[in-house]
């Protein structure tokens, strides 16, 4: 699988609400379910920026290592990039 790489929109893009709410619909649940990660997946998967195709995006989100996912989680935090190291 190729190089996961995310494109977080910055505090001037358009839909910071709408992000929001999608964000708030996985973290405001304390316990942790199978069908919440499938929402933290799909909360995730519009960040995507490669791989292009969407099934292929989904997969390598669900493939992603702890070190991937921390990244991530700051890059949605308030950065953007690529998350290092996903093959």
């Amino acid at each position: 699988m190729g190089k996961l790489v995310f494109e977080v929109p910055g505090p001037e893009a358009p839909g910071y609400l709408k992000r929001q709410r999608k964000a708030a619909e996985f973290f405001s649940e304390d316990s942790l379910t199978p069908e919440r990660f499938d929402v933290l997946i799909e909360f995730l998967l519009p960040f995507v920026k490669e791989p292009k195709d969407r099934k292929q995006a989904r997969e390598a989100l669900w493939d992603m290592s702890q070190n991937d996912y921390d990244e991530l989680m700051n890059l949605v935090g308030g950065g953007s990039g690529e998350v290092p190291g996903n093959k």
